[in-house]
């Protein structure tokens, strides 16, 4: 090859170097201007817009609904013109529908009337408000190792939250919930020894009153570890780990066991999600849980990083089931509220 070829090679290669650079420059910067703002007042938050949007459950194929033992009800892609909005970790939705909380793993909370259209699918976002979750002592939580709220379970009239980094259970009880000051509760020794990030995400209050609690990764092997307990006493489980799906959130059936919700993310696949079944008689001390599958989600299908999930009961019998995502503050991910219908006991 002439000297002249390998010179004009040379100097594509150095270009096309420079624009790649550039390209990565832009992406930390949008992702550094995409850094919540500062967090709002403590007690009642403040009211804030949230645009919704309706998502297909295929984009390329707007008619379809079905997901495995899912019916696709509609979705909504979430957004807002306040910084503070995104990160949301764990959802719950009251039992009539028309209401929702979140929290956020920048340690805030968000409450929000959910209105539905015909047939279930929901429709738009209104009366939203967002405030910081507060310490024991009263005030907002500081610092991204404090403020790494993840997994969101009713209880009483109020709630409990679970954190990440500085790994933690927290009681937030009726009447102020999420709005209030918490109550500290135990967390086993070998959950808070789960690596910074890789905590108790996935978190329900069982029928029976019991907390099921799962770390999203603590052994780094083909398991992760959970527990069972009160919030004083706990005794140990396993779950076994579907390839690269790692836990995320639990949500009880009033019958007894509990759906629970996997993601996974790789730049080859993108960002997935699984829907499984915990039957009841599965769940007791030392067990080696492993669902039962229900659906999956995965690109071309709308999916992003599902870290929420709430159950409620559907009009017509069955379940209407909420999937809940967590755009990291990140522009290239979006907040997205998916609704399904769960016939009743589709396991068997």
């Amino acid at each position: 090859m002439r000297p002249g070829r390998v010179a004009g090679k040379e100097s594509i290669l150095r270009s096309g170097m420079r624009v790649l650079a550039g390209l990565v420059f832009l992406a930390v910067a949008c992702l550094a201007c995409a850094a919540p703002g500062p967090p709002p007042p403590p007690g009642q938050g403040r009211s804030l817009l949230v645009r919704a949007e309706a998502v297909a459950l295929a984009p390329d194929h707007p008619r379809r609904k079905n997901l495995g033992r899912l019916t696709y009800l509609g979705g909504l892609e979430l957004s807002s013109p306040d910084p503070a909005f995104g990160g949301l970790s764990g959802l719950w939705v009251s039992p009539d529908g028309g209401r929702l909380w979140a929290i956020s793993d920048q340690g805030w909370w968000l409450r929000a009337k959910l209105i539905h259209g015909p047939g279930g699918a929901p429709a738009s976002i209104s009366q939203a408000r967002l405030g910081p979750l507060l310490d024991p002592g009263g005030n907002p939580l500081q610092g991204k190792r404090n403020k790494d709220a993840e997994g969101l379970a009713a209880q009483g009239g109020g709630f409990l939250v679970t954190f990440e980094r500085d790994h933690r259970l927290w009681r937030y009880p009726a009447p102020l919930g999420l709005t209030g000051k918490p109550q500290p509760l135990s967390l086993p020794a070998w959950l808070k020894a789960s690596p910074r990030n890789q905590g108790v995400e996935a978190m329900t209050v069982l029928a029976d009153g019991r907390i099921l609690l799962l770390a999203e990764d603590a052994t780094g092997g083909a398991h992760t570890l959970g527990a069972l307990g009160d919030g004083t006493h706990w005794q140990k489980v396993t779950y076994r780990l579907h390839t690269d799906f790692k836990p995320t959130a639990l949500a009880a059936l009033p019958g007894g066991g509990c759906l629970v919700l996997e993601r996974a993310y790789s730049p080859a696949l993108g960002a997935r999600a699984r829907l499984g079944f915990l039957p009841p008689e599965q769940i007791k001390p030392g067990a080696k849980l492993s669902p039962i599958n229900l659906a999956a989600l995965s690109p071309p299908l709308t999916t992003d990083n599902f870290e929420g999930l709430a159950v409620i009961p559907a009009p017509a019998g069955g379940w209407r089931v909420y999937l809940l995502s967590d755009d990291n503050y990140s522009p290239m991910q979006r907040t997205l509220l998916l609704a399904f219908h769960l016939h009743p006991e589709p396991w068997r």
